[in-house]
C-alpha cells in the first residue's frame, strides 16, 4: 500500500509541475503581449521576474551612463536637428551651445548669423566646421560672380545704348553729306558746261582775231601801201561788219552764260 501511495504521489507531483511548466509559459507569453501593449502585468513565474528586474536595471543603469556623459547637449527636436523656435532659428539652448562650440574664433560674426539662420549648416558645423567654411566661401564667391556678371551686363546695356545712339547720329550726319554731295556734283557739272562755253568763246574769238589779222595783211599787201579812199572806205565798212558780228557773237554768249547761272541758282533752292 505504501508503494502504491507513493507512486501515486510522485505521479501527481509530475502533473503538478507539468501544469505549472504550461501556466508559466503562458503567464510568460501573455506577460510579454502586455509588454508588448505597454500595460504593466505583474509575471506569475519567479524566473521572469529576475529577467525584468535585471532589464530594467540594465536600461536604468544606460541610461544614467548617458546622462553623466553628456548632461549639457540640447534634447533632440523630432526632427532630427538641433531646437529652434517657431521662426527658424536656434533657441537659447542650442544658440549658446552654439557659441560655445565656435568661440575659438574660426568663424566671423557673419559667417556665425548665416549658420544659425540655416538648420543644416548648423547641424554640419558641429561635426564638420570646415565642411561649413568651404560651403561658406563658395556661397560667398558665387555672390561675387553673380554680382559682377550683373555689373557686367549693365555695362554691356549701356555700351549697347550709347553705340545705337552714335548709330543715330551717323546715320543723320551721312544723310545731309549725301545731300550735300548730291547739290555739289550738280554744280561741279554745270561748272563744266559753263567751262566748255567759255572755252568755245575763246576759240571764237581767237580764230576771229586771227582771220581779221590775216584779212589786214591780205589787204595790205593788194593795196601796196596805196591809200585809196574808195579802198580805205570799203575797208573800214569790212572791218565794222566783222566788228558787228563780232560783238554778236559775244552778246549770245554772255546771254547763254546767264541762262546758266539762273540755272544753277534754281536747282539748289530745290535741293533745298
Amino acid at each position: 500500500m505504501e508503494a502504491l501511495n507513493s507512486s501515486e504521489e510522485r505521479h501527481e507531483d509530475r502533473d503538478s509541475r507539468a501544469s505549472g511548466t504550461r501556466t508559466g509559459s503562458v503567464a510568460d507569453s501573455s506577460e510579454n503581449e502586455a509588454e508588448s501593449h505597454s500595460t504593466p502585468v505583474e509575471r506569475k513565474d519567479g524566473g521572469g521576474k529576475s529577467r525584468h528586474c535585471r532589464s530594467l536595471s540594465v536600461d536604468s543603469f544606460i541610461e544614467k551612463l548617458n546622462f553623466d556623459e553628456s548632461p549639457k547637449l540640447p534634447l533632440p527636436s523630432p526632427s532630427g536637428g538641433l531646437s529652434r523656435s517657431g521662426s527658424g532659428s536656434l533657441d537659447g539652448g542650442a544658440a549658446s551651445l552654439f557659441g560655445a562650440e565656435f568661440a575659438n574664433g574660426e568663424f566671423t560674426e557673419a559667417e556665425k548669423k548665416k549658420i544659425m539662420a540655416n538648420e543644416r549648416l548648423a547641424e554640419i558645423a558641429l561635426t564638420d566646421p570646415k565642411r561649413v567654411k568651404r560651403i561658406l566661401a563658395n556661397r560667398q564667391s558665387a555672390a561675387r560672380s553673380k554680382e559682377r556678371k550683373m555689373r557686367y551686363i549693365q555695362e554691356l546695356e549701356h555700351k549697347v545704348q550709347v553705340l545705337q545712339t552714335e548709330a543715330t547720329t551717323l546715320s543723320a550726319q551721312l544723310t545731309m553729306l549725301q545731300r550735300d554731295s548730291t547739290g555739289l556734283a550738280t554744280q561741279n557739272n554745270e561748272l563744266k558746261i559753263r567751262l566748255q562755253a567759255m572755252e568755245q568763246q575763246a576759240q571764237l574769238r581767237d580764230a576771229l582775231n586771227e582771220a581779221l589779222t590775216a584779212e589786214v595783211q591780205r589787204l595790205k599787201l593788194a593795196t601796196g601801201e596805196i591809200t585809196d579812199g574808195r579802198m580805205s572806205k570799203g575797208l573800214q565798212q569790212q572791218m565794222n561788219s566783222q566788228l558787228i558780228q563780232l560783238q554778236q557773237l559775244q552778246i549770245q554768249q554772255q546771254q547763254s552764260s546767264q541762262t546758266t547761272q539762273q540755272g544753277q541758282q534754281q536747282q539748289p533752292q530745290k535741293s533745298a
